[in-house]
């Protein structure tokens, strides 16, 4: 399967800025082999600013990864805003009329949020409606090892947890989903942030809190766990893009 990865981060390109995330959905691939499935996959990076020009080729994919992102979204502004429109108006087509899989991360997780209608803004709500281009430096943050508790039952906890279960991962945001999307569910939530892992029903699209390349079992509970429960996440979501892709039942 080939991949895209749709750089958000609002400084310039680098190919190379997520390359933990890259190798997370390598390693990811390779659980696949221990199941009914053997995938490869390769992953091509792009920058929100250079999106519209790489709009031919986007047939291609099979599915896409929406990055990380380190600064505020009331950052982005002037020629960002046009820029970020477009790649969600493209995510939203591709969803609606292609059925292609997109997985958000952190950042990527609040971009999609409100690329379908939903709303995002710092944790803390003492900074509710701030304009800012950094993160204040004292307000609250969900970072570290967090358990996070299912909502809803889905696929994208096999081999981790049955619901009502519980699992660890890793975070590291300062803002948050607070209206879930339209047509979208909730199925996680942590102590802090309520919306940790949200998805489109009948479509293999995603948006997690969590950094799932980056998640490993840091509670004894989880020690026998056959991979980290992040990457564990990563697989399943490359499972089912594969069978959506290759119409092939995951049973």
């Amino acid at each position: 399967m080939r991949g895209l990865l749709i750089d958000i981060e609002r400084k310039p390109p680098d190919a190379s800025r997520y390359q933990e995330l890259q190798n997370g959905i390598i390693q990811a691939a390779a659980l696949t082999q221990n199941s009914s499935l053997s995938i490869n996959v390769s992953l091509d990076y792009i920058h929100f600013t250079n999106f519209e020009n790489q709009q031919p080729d986007f047939p291609e994919y099979d599915f896409f990864i929406l990055s990380p992102q380190g600064c505020p979204w009331s950052s982005y502004q002037g020629r960002d805003i046009p820029h970020l429109n477009f790649v969600a108006g493209t995510i939203r087509e591709f969803v609606f009329h292609k059925q292609l899989p997109v997985l958000g991360i952190c950042g990527g997780h609040q971009f999609l949020t409100m690329a379908f209608g939903g709303e995002i803004g710092l944790i803390d709500h003492n900074y509710a409606g701030i304009v800012t281009t950094a993160y204040p430096k004292d307000c609250s943050a969900e970072r570290g090892p967090t358990v996070i508790r299912t909502l809803k039952e889905d696929p994208i906890f096999e081999g981790i947890t049955v619901h009502p279960g519980k699992f660890c991962v890793i975070q590291n945001h300062v803002e948050e989903v607070k209206i879930v999307p339209p047509a979208f569910i909730n199925l996680a939530s942590s102590e802090l942030s309520a919306s940790q892992l949200i998805r489109l029903p009948g479509k293999i699209v995603y948006g997690t809190a969590f950094h799932p390349e980056r998640s490993w079992s840091h509670d004894k509970s989880f020690q026998n766990a056959p991979a980290p429960n992040g990457k564990i996440i990563l697989a399943n979501f490359l499972k089912m893009a594969y069978c959506a892709g290759n119409s092939t039942d995951l049973n």
